[in-house]
């Protein structure tokens, strides 16, 4: 926890658009048959933070082909959001939220490998998700509403694979004159502080997290997306999460009745798998 991107010419032009063109028309046949893998190695911290979003928000954010999964019918439903709705019956009309981040020695993209000089950095994914499930087959799948990642080679590597990441300004450090941990991460106006430590108690985790994603892609399509963790330990945290700004996620933030942060996942490591043979497209 220390430590912490005229004829002659006309002939030429029309083989090179035809070059181009089948050049597009190969890559865009093994954009939709190909499944791209992203191996995540080397687990070094994994944590989310739980939210709700208010109705009428996070309809804002949904896109076409999906429907909205409240609280009421989430029968996933996170424990902690869980208990907020038992106590405030109002709330099972909003839409349970996740934010969830993953600290990872290294990045496998295909052929490509993504990992820092300085192995003490580690490379990041954010993900931020709404409750929903898919309107034609009512299979639940929820809806990323966007992806970041906190270093721009990051970035860059998964633009060459059709996977858009925003960059965000990810800082894990001491919290001054304290000895807890300070997680600060920046996703364009919004800025989360988490500051505190992991609990002592540790247990074994005892089978994998599994989650299905519809994650947006380029040209305007659904890329469906399933992630597998193996973590080998999980901790409580103990601390507090502090959200400043005037973004769309900090709003969100701000207005949920809860923020519950954790559990921390750490060792083992995990599998996003983005299937293009299966687009949905977003017109």
């Amino acid at each position: 926890m220390k430590g912490r991107t005229l004829g002659r010419i006309t002939l030429g032009a029309a083989v090179g658009t035809c070059w181009s063109a089948s050049l597009l028309a190969g890559q865009a046949k093994r954009d939709s048959v190909a499944p791209q893998v992203w191996s995540l190695e080397g687990l070094r911290a994994a944590y989310c933070v739980r939210f709700f979003m208010e109705p009428s928000a996070a309809a804002r954010e949904l896109r076409k082909g999906f429907v909205l999964v409240s609280a009421n019918e989430d029968q996933a439903l996170h424990p902690a959001l869980r208990q907020v709705v038992q106590n405030q019956p109002e709330f099972g009309t909003w839409i349970p939220s996740n934010l969830c981040f993953y600290y990872l020695d290294a990045v496998q993209m295909g052929k490509l490998r993504v990992t820092a000089k300085d192995r003490r950095k580690a490379q990041v994914l954010g993900v931020w998700n709404l409750a929903t499930k898919e309107k034609e087959s009512g299979a639940r799948r929820d809806q990323v509403v966007d992806m970041f990642a906190g270093r721009s080679a990051l970035v860059r590597t998964a633009e060459t694979e059709r996977v858009r990441l925003h960059e965000a300004e990810v800082i894990v450090a001491d919290a001054p004159d304290t000895t807890a941990d300070l997680y600060s991460v920046k996703l364009e106006k919004t800025l989360l502080v988490w500051t505190g430590h992991v609990a002592d108690d540790s247990s074994r985790v005892q089978s994998p997290i599994e989650e299905s994603w519809s994650a947006p892609g380029f040209r305007r399509q659904e890329k469906p997306a399933h992630l597998v963790l193996t973590p080998v330990w999980s901790r409580s945290l103990v601390g507090a999460l502090r959200v400043e700004g005037k973004g769309t996620l900090a709003k969100a933030l701000k207005a949920s009745p809860i923020r519950f942060v954790g559990p921390f996942y750490h060792g083992g490591e995990g599998q996003l798998r983005f299937d293009f043979s299966q687009p949905h497209s977003l017109r």
